[in-house]
């Protein structure tokens, strides 16, 4: 996941707080499978009509720019409907087995996109290598080109969309298929100049170097979708500035005098959150509760669908707690 780089005020105080947009665990998880669900939805219906749309340009034209643009398509139909899937089991509750909820689904859902995305490299090279030895013109150019603008508009409609839901949500199986899709739109206006190329120039082996290219551009964007996916499946920590955010929310309350071993982990539309605050030993369990509770809620206000494990701790107390491998490096 990209760093968050900007901020906004608190409006309780001024306080410089980072931007929330993108990032899992804002929303409450209702809201959150909501959006995901029909973001997904339309991902696998746009992914349909491409699919049609390009098999009719490529059985018209023969360009192997358009035949390598349908496997692309086809690849972004699978990823979509894996996330389809995904996103919906995601948004379970947790239950007796998965106390951490189901939000690593996604992960997995974008594992499965990278896998597809690589096979189908590896595809595209080989059929334009053949293609590239072997050339042969474009037939109806005018028409593939025309087609592939209507492609191109449509793609352009969903990554609008995708990108409101990714900024509302911070899903990783949107972040997947939208990955799928940029690529997929940024291949037609490639293939568009390889028609172009090939129709009205001498140069046929345009057609085939525009197949090398989207391979090359698809084996990039499973390198990103697979950098998206290890993250949060080797619950890697959220970035130092909304760690930052969390141990400021910790600290309003004046009684709470520090903050250690904070952990964080995102999970699908979740996020987890676990630390220790250092309290006044004077205090009784009722007001440490209290003071506990307190910060809680404050994070809660910030992070819908955060779970948050909070232990108290007496300030000038010299134990530890848990096993020192996973205090190491952790503040």
């Amino acid at each position: 996941m990209a760093d968050v780089t900007d901020t906004r005020n608190d409006i309780n105080g001024g306080q410089q707080t980072p931007s929330l947009r993108g990032r899992p665990g804002r929303l409450p998880p209702e809201e959150s499978a909501k959006i995901t669900r029909r973001i997904t939805a339309m991902a696998v219906i746009i992914g349909i009509i491409l699919i049609a749309a390009k098999f009719f340009i490529w059985q018209e034209s023969g360009s192997v720019g358009i035949l390598s643009s349908l496997v692309h398509s086809s690849l972004d139909l699978f990823g979509a409907m894996s996330s389809f899937f995904a996103v919906r089991y995601a948004a379970r509750p947790p239950d007796d087995n998965y106390r951490f909820g189901h939000g690593k689904s996604e992960s997995f859902a974008a594992v499965f996109q990278v896998c597809l995305i690589v096979f189908a490299s590896f595809h595209l090279l080989e059929e334009a290598f053949e293609r590239f030895n072997d050339p042969s013109p474009i037939q109806h150019g005018g028409f593939a080109i025309t087609a592939m603008l209507f492609c191109i508009a449509i793609t352009l409609w969903l990554l609008i969309a995708q990108t409101w839901a990714i900024r509302s949500t911070g899903s990783i199986a949107v972040r997947g298929d939208r990955a799928h899709y940029l690529a997929d739109m940024l291949a037609n206006v490639v293939v568009i100049s390889g028609l172009v190329l090939t129709s009205y120039t001498p140069f046929l082996r345009a057609d085939s170097l525009v197949g090398v290219i989207i391979a090359l551009w698809l084996l990039w964007t499973g390198y990103k979708v697979a950098r998206l996916a290890w993250s949060q499946l080797m619950d890697r920590e959220l970035p130092d500035t909304e760690r930052n955010f969390i141990r400021d929310l910790a600290l309003k309350d004046s009684q709470v005098k520090a903050v250690h071993d904070l952990r964080t982990r995102a999970s699908g539309p979740h996020i987890h959150i676990q630390m220790r605050l250092d309290l006044d030993e004077t205090l009784t369990l009722s007001q440490a509760h209290d003071v506990i509770l307190a910060a809680e809620q404050r994070v809660m206000g910030a992070y819908k669908a955060a779970d948050i494990l909070i232990h108290p701790h007496p300030t000038g107390c010299e134990h530890t707690h848990g096993n020192k491998r996973f205090r190491s490096g952790n503040n």
